[in-house]
């Protein structure tokens, strides 16, 4: 009976996969003298150079940073205020990009606290925050917190019997972290390395807020600033097959190797160890704890603090700010439900077809390739297939909420899947001895799995309601949504408007995410597998 599904699984993934491809083709002028010029001209190469560059800095200084943290983490696990540090460090998975926009020119602008407490401009001769150096922060507070609890979760895993050998070996505090864990981390430093570049060579609102100008544009950026300002779309074209291709390498490497990782969880494994207790060991931990946290959780309390103190009045009765919530409140909500229905009917599919190998490949294939597309050419494509339609209300909240769920069923998969199948795979004896059905089989198995859906829903929501990509294809001056409206207000420096936007942004993510995420929810089946 399954077996249907499977084909409108496909057919469905084929049709929205086509769809944008067909819009973005049917621009073509298929002008080879002109794309050839394009190709080989100075400020392409340039685009492409910088592209690589600040994906593979961002990277390189986010894997770097978060290795000490990682193992200052995993070294006081036990304490309360490591779990909630390394819960932010989950939540930097999903936070609004535009929020970290924000607080970094609030804390490194010409105005800002490291400035006007530390003079940085003069001490480092800085002209401006704005380029390289910006986009750099942005991605590094971003993504170090993201690098430190994917490396906590591998030594976390670390087991029991592996520490009490090293105790009874009397390795030295050193040579543990030489011999031990320095391993461990090495299995997945390149994994996380690939999946920090491609997040950072995909980045958008970061790249074209702080960017400064075309000097520091990136293809993401180049993209949009083609199609919808020159309304050059073989140029736009082009750049985005070159991102596709250099995609594939970084994105399959990085997500496919994490299939079955235990990001989204947090189990923390309470046995101490060895060298905690050391005087110095404590010292040096307390110390980069405290530099760490309060640096890469600054945003968070910059935005908190600004949002205490701004002027609610002035903005809270808006009636741009009031339509700017509920078109971010309906996108998000209903993108969530639908990311969490769809998800799971997916991986019943794929569990379901545990014998059928291929077609199980064929499936995770067209559901795990959409990442390897940028959500601009997922936006350009249904921008130019709507035409007129763009314009219609209702039909920009339709395509807006498809290209959101696009992109976060392959991550509601990558959290269902596993457990899912362990759980069938478990109680499969029990359903054929009492002839269970296979629709109330899944009945009894749904309740073992509801915090995981939880997860996928709070998780799609909080990305849905912080997103800036897809919308700005879709904004107009009738039209937006609250990080749009955040952008704007940056725009014409109204910072005590974005104070309160910003913060209000935050206040629900972090309700939306903590309320689910924390430590209620533990990421895992009900039962041991």
């Amino acid at each position: 009976m399954y077996k249907n599904y499977n084909y409108s699984v496909l057919g469905f993934f084929c049709i929205i996969l086509l769809l944008p491809f067909i819009g973005i083709f049917s621009k073509i002028t298929y002008d080879y003298e002109s794309i050839i010029e394009f190709l080989t001209n100075s400020y392409t190469h340039r685009i492409i150079y910088f592209s690589l560059y600040q994906a593979f800095f961002s990277a390189f200084i986010s894997c770097l940073l978060a290795i000490p943290f990682a193992l200052a983490l995993n070294r006081h696990k036990s304490l309360k205020i490591v779990k909630i540090i390394i819960s932010l460090c989950g939540f930097s998975f999903v936070i609004p990009s535009i929020l970290i926009v924000y607080a970094v020119i609030k804390l490194f602008g010409n105005n800002g606290f490291f400035n006007t407490y530390f003079d940085i401009y003069n001490t480092f001769s800085f002209n401006s925050i704005y380029g390289t150096k910006a986009i750099l922060i942005a991605h590094i507070l971003l993504n170090t917190p993201f690098a430190s609890r994917l490396l906590f979760q591998n030594l976390n895993n670390i087991p029991t019997k592996y520490y009490e050998i090293s105790r009874s070996m009397r390795l030295s505090y050193f040579g543990n972290i030489i011999k031990l864990e320095v391993p461990i981390i090495k299995q997945s430093l390149f994994t996380i390395f690939a999946i920090i570049f491609s997040l950072c060579f995909l980045s958008f609102a970061i790249v074209m807020a702080l960017g400064g100008g075309p000097k520091f544009s990136t293809i993401e950026v180049a993209i949009y600033q083609y199609a919808l300002f020159e309304l050059n779309f073989n140029k736009a074209i082009i750049l985005s097959l070159i991102q596709i291709i250099i995609c594939i390498f970084f994105v399959f490497i990085g997500f496919f190797t994490l299939k079955g990782s235990n990001f989204f969880e947090v189990d923390i494994k309470s046995y101490g160890h060895p060298h905690k207790d050391i005087l110095f060991v404590i010292i040096s931990d307390l110390f980069v704890l405290i530099l760490f946290t309060l640096f890469l959780f600054s945003p968070i309390i910059l935005i908190l603090h600004n949002f205490l103190n701004s002027n609610f009045n002035n903005i809270f009765y808006d009636i741009n700010f009031i339509r700017a919530f509920l078109n971010s409140l309906i996108i998000s909500i209903i993108s969530g439900c639908l990311v969490s229905i769809l998800g799971f009917s997916i991986s019943v599919l794929l569990v379901l077809n545990h014998r059928n190998l291929f077609l199980q490949q064929i499936l995770f294939l067209f559901s795990s390739s959409i990442i390897i597309i940028s959500p601009i050419i997922f936006s350009l494509g249904y921008f130019i297939i709507l035409d007129e339609l763009r314009y219609v209300l209702i039909f920009k909240y339709i395509v807006i909420i498809l290209i959101n769920c696009i992109f976060l069923i392959p991550f509601s998969i990558l959290i269902l899947f596993n457990n899912l199948k362990n759980i069938y795979l478990n109680y499969l004896d029990i359903k054929s001895s009492f002839r269970i059905s296979l629709i109330n089989y899944f009945k009894i198995l749904f309740p073992l799995v509801k915090k995981n859906c939880l997860y996928v829903f709070s998780f799609s929501t909080v990305i849905t309601f912080g997103d800036f990509t897809i919308i700005s294809f879709f904004k107009d001056q009738n039209f937006e949504t609250l990080p749009t409206y955040l952008f704007r207000l940056i725009s014409v420096y109204r910072f005590n408007e974005a104070s309160f936007v910003s913060g209000f942004i935050l206040i629900i993510s972090l309700i939306i995410y903590f309320l689910i995420d924390n430590f209620n929810y533990q990421g895992k089946s009900a039962i041991k597998t």
